[in-house]
């Protein structure tokens, strides 16, 4: 039974078992009592013992005895003490391997195959028998093109090669490892890669993965001893796992402080998609890239300049789609050439460049509308330039944002930050709270803010976006009853040298009425876009969403209704202080733009005027039922 709600997993790897598996289950068995119960035993290397040749009497010999340590165990009605699932046949197939278990179903313990992907206690686990001859390398990275979501673990039996740093024991320098698993590793890109077949415990410092436009996540490799080995190297490792799809994205891309740089990186210079091979392609696209496509000693063809005015580009990650293992060579007009079968109209092309200034093997591709960046994932491994392009709808930034919301520490509006000024607080909601600014621009200066630490409009859950408005709408009421007006805005800049970028908050003023016009009149240049629905009524984001994309913004509401917004264009600049500048000018004190000029003084001042405030709100107070 997998673990509620994404909770931790208790897991225990083995390195080769070598048919010892009754020493092993002793072992976990005094591990358990210990430090209580794993959910998963995970045993990779060779796991029955002897050899895949067994083309002589000694190692026959062997298989043999492996062998049959093992099936005593079985025929003794040995019970595993966890849950057990191993990868690595030497001696046997994995038919064999499964038609020995079969005869014993209540041992626990399972044959994982040759190779494939499973759910394990709701952990994604890739495994590879690179001790099998049966082993289907091209099936198994075929598979990660329809992967959803990330790996926790990969098994394979041996190392990957070029894993041991150069400085490192120097006992290691010996492993050259497999390349098979070296492709796996770069494809899979794992949380954990677990290994064996060395005889040695290694532990690796974690190495950061390239970031392919999800963000840069790292890996730890870890091998084990054999069991019960005469030198005293590690064989049983225990781990804590929380599964990659119930984590916070913050945390998943966390990198420690002693994580390494990647150590596969030829694999990754030479395609953006290691585990594919390098299509053939014509003659100049299939080893031109190798000699003589060479140009001052830069590979292949430098970067084109773009056809696409990117400073007029709305950037929408919901319109864009992921595409993987293009040719370094193909110029934006052959990637729009590539899609024409599909009817869209591509907008625009965002491919970055390596360290060498040269293009990457994958881009982001941005369609007319959704529907046309859908119908091109249609095209998805057709071939360009002799490759198979894989192609996927691009990680919406938005959901993104709603799945890393969390409380940051230094945030100002996260009222877990205990330099919070919570004195301000008037009331408090489920997904939201209302504060009364620090630095007013009337003494009817609000602030609405989200609990949770969310980055704009688009990324609110529609619960959240709800209760904001109710409260917007009450004190719209509360305003009203002293003769005032509101006027709310919102400014979205990601403050990307912050941890956890902006905190969603809205502005909320009463402002007399004869502003308004001035108001307007100030921003008409600036916010040139009217979005079609009500703040806060259905439809709300996702038309704002229509206009701004994933653009940083800002937004204004007007007493009527009227929502104005701009998008901040690649290169544009406006002022931070752009709306409230033009706000605190409409009621003829231009002075009141700067925040710090209207302090209001001593704490013990806006605790006075919070409790004078809250008074007046609380008849219309959306909590006030509550």
């Amino acid at each position: 039974r997998a673990p509620k709600g994404g909770a931790m997993v208790r897991v225990l790897l083995a390195g080769d078992v070598k048919g010892r598996y009754g020493e092993l289950n002793g072992r976990v068995k005094k591990v358990v009592a210990k430090s209580g119960a794993f959910d998963l035993l995970l045993c990779v290397g060779d796991f029955f013992g002897g050899k895949v040749d067994k083309g002589t009497e000694e190692n026959e010999a062997l298989s043999s005895e492996a062998g049959t340590e093992l099936e005593k165990w079985l025929k003794g009605g040995g019970k595993a003490a966890v849950p057990t699932y191993f990868v690595g046949c030497s001696s046997r197939s994995p038919d064999e391997a499964l038609e020995l278990l079969s005869q014993y179903p209540e041992c626990g313990i399972t044959c994982l195959g040759s190779h494939g992907v499973t759910k394990l206690k709701d952990l994604t686990v890739a495994y590879y028998d690179d001790l099998c001859r049966s082993a289907d390398q091209k099936g198994l990275l075929d598979r990660s093109q329809s992967l959803e979501g990330e790996v926790d673990l990969l098994l394979t039996c041996k190392w990957p090669g070029g894993i041991v740093p150069h400085n490192d024991d120097p006992s290691l320098s010996r492993i050259r490892g497999s390349p098979v698993c070296r492709k796996l590793a770069c494809t899979f890109r794992p949380r954990y890669h677990i290994a064996a077949c060395e005889g040695k415990f290694f532990a690796r410092l974690p190495y950061a993965n390239p970031d392919l436009g999800a963000g840069s996540h790292v890996t730890r490799f870890i091998s084990l001893g054999s069991v019960a080995n005469p030198g005293g190297d590690k064989y049983l490792h225990a781990l804590g796992l929380k599964p990659s799809s119930s984590m916070p994205r913050e945390a998943f891309l966390a990198n420690p402080a002693n994580t390494t740089p990647f150590p596969y990186q030829n694999d990754q210079d030479r395609d953006s998609h290691p585990g594919m091979k390098r299509g053939r392609g014509s003659e100049e696209d299939g080893q031109a890239w190798r000699w003589g496509d060479q140009q001052n000693g830069k590979r292949g063809r430098g970067p084109q300049p773009s056809q696409f005015d990117k400073g007029s580009v709305v950037v929408n990650s919901n319109k864009t789609a992921f595409v993987r293992n293009l040719p370094y060579r193909a110029t934006e007009e052959d990637i729009i050439k590539f899609f024409a079968p599909c009817g869209g109209t591509v907008v625009d092309i965002r491919r970055g460049k390596d360290a060498r200034g040269n293009l990457k093997g994958y881009a982001q591709v941005q369609f007319d509308t959704v529907e046309q960046m859908q119908s091109s994932c249609s095209l998805n491994e057709n071939q360009l330039m002799g490759r198979p392009i894989y192609i996927s709808p691009a990680e919406s930034r938005n959901e993104k944002a709603q799945k890393d919301s969390h409380p940051i520490a230094d945030c100002w509006f996260c009222l877990s930050n205990q330099n919070a000024d919570v004195h301000l607080v008037v009331s408090v909601g489920n997904d939201c709270y209302c504060a009364l600014d620090k630095g007013p621009i009337t003494p009817y200066h609000v602030l609405v803010v989200p609990i949770d630490h969310i980055s704009c409009t688009i990324a609110l859950q529609d619960s959240g976006l709800a209760e904001i408005s109710k409260y917007i709408k009450a004190l719209s009421s509360c305003f009203a009853s002293q003769g005032l007006e509101l006027v709310m805005f919102e400014r979205f800049l990601k403050l990307k040298g912050r941890e956890g970028g902006n905190h969603c908050h809205y502005n909320v003023v009463g402002v007399p009425k004869e502003s308004t016009e001035r108001l307007k009149a100030g921003v008409g240049g600036v916010l040139d876009k009217k979005v079609g629905v009500p703040f806060g009524e259905s439809g709300f984001k996702a038309a704002l969403q229509e206009l701004v994309g994933d653009m940083e913004y800002m937004l204004l509401v007007l007493p009527d209704g009227t929502s104005l917004v701009h998008p901040i264009m690649r290169g544009e600049r406006i002022p931070y202080n752009f709306l409230r500048d033009e706000l605190a000018g409409a009621i003829g004190s231009p002075e009141r733009g700067d925040w710090k000029a209207c302090k209001v003084g001593s704490k013990e001042e806006e605790e006075e005027n919070v409790a004078k405030f809250r008074a007046l709100f609380s008849r219309y107070d959306v909590m006030s039922d509550s």
